[in-house]
This record gives C-alpha cells, sequence and structure tokens, in this order.
C-alpha cells in the first residue's frame, strides 16, 4: 500500500481533528484505557498516521491537554475584551473558574494528578515556573475590571493549581462536600483578585 503524504494544510486538519474528536474517549475511558487504536479508530486513520503526529500516547495526551487550555481562554477572554472594546468583571472570571472544572468542556476533571505526572514526565510542564506562571496571571488579569491594586500573581496560581488538582483529585475527596468545596475555593481565588 502506499504512504500517504499530507501536505501541511491536510496535516494541521487532521491533527485539530485528532485532538478534538478525541476529548470524549479521555471521557469515557479515562487515561489509562484509551489506547492509540481507539484514538485512531475514532478519527478514522491508521495507526502509522498516529505515529507521524506523536511519538506516544503521552505526547499526544500533553498536546491534548495544551489544546483544551487553549479552547478555555475565549471562555475567559473572548474577541471583544483581547480587542480592548470592554473589561470582564467577577461574575465573568467566577463562570471561567467554574469552566475550568467542568466535565462537559475541561480536560482536568478527567485526568488525575498521577496521569498528569506520567504524560508530563519527560517535560518542564509539569515543574513550576514562577516567572512565566506570573507572567500568565498578569496578563489575564489585565482584562479585569475592579482588579487589586495589591493583588499577589503568586497565590492567585497557587490557588488555581488547586482548583484544578481539587478536580483532579475527586475521587479522594468527601463527595457530599465537592461543590461547596469548588465554591469556597473559587471564591478564594475571586477574592484575591477583586476589590
Amino acid at each position: 500500500m502506499p504512504v500517504r503524504v499530507f501536505n501541511e494544510e491536510e496535516k494541521e486538519k487532521l491533527r485539530r481533528k485528532m485532538l478534538e474528536e478525541e476529548f470524549p474517549l479521555l471521557k469515557q475511558y479515562g487515561v489509562t484505557h484509551m489506547s492509540v487504536s481507539k484514538i485512531t479508530d475514532a478519527a478514522g486513520i491508521g495507526t502509522s498516521t498516529f505515529y507521524n503526529f506523536w511519538k506516544s500516547k503521552e505526547e499526544y495526551l500533553a498536546d491534548l491537554i495544551f489544546y483544551h487550555r487553549q479552547k478555555m481562554l475565549p471562555v475567559l477572554i473572548p474577541e471583544d475584551v483581547r480587542l480592548g472594546k470592554r473589561k470582564l468583571g467577577r461574575e465573568d472570571a467566577k463562570r471561567y473558574l467554574y469552566a475550568v472544572v467542568d466535565k462537559e468542556i475541561s480536560i482536568y476533571p478527567h485526568l488525575t494528578l498521577e496521569d498528569e505526572a506520567k504524560i508530563f514526565r519527560n517535560t518542564d510542564e509539569f515543574k513550576p515556573d514562577i516567572e512565566k506562571e506570573t507572567a500568565i496571571t498578569a496578563g489575564l488579569l489585565q482584562h479585569l475590571e475592579g482588579v487589586r491594586s495589591d493583588v499577589n500573581f503568586g497565590v492567585v496560581a497557587n490557588l488555581s493549581k488547586i482548583l484544578v488538582i481539587t478536580a483532579e483529585s475527586r475521587e479522594e475527596l468527601h463527595e457530599s462536600a465537592y461543590d461547596a468545596t469548588l465554591e469556597a475555593l473559587i471564591e478564594a481565588i475571586l477574592n484575591q483578585i477583586f476589590v
């Protein structure tokens, strides 16, 4: 069988398709039981095609996490906000924080800390980068109105990580208090940001 050669546009379209359509597989099987063959079957491609894009399932999953992080940004920062036409308030930030831990739209509730450690074991992504996190937090907060002048970017970043860890560790927590825990964490983050 001849080898199919993709042009750059086709490669990007196929890559996006695999990243977009595979989120339901992650939700259904979790990281452990989501195999390369399940990924390729769902995308309608051969296994060898998968390996033209990623060296391993872990590399694919890392890309999937980055892809979903990027998809979440417009939830917080719509185009008119990015263009400086308006700023967002506390309720907008609250909706975003809830979206980060929403099982239907966020990848984090479908991962565990062990999953992330395995996926990012050989990368710097799992190691804290204070300067990068501070810059990201400052960049996001510039789109909000009513931000405290004394906001501590490190505290906001840490509380945001704890929110994600909470979603990833749901099975370890008291189920009856899970929603109240999310609400308390989100309010703590908002109180650190807004006057």
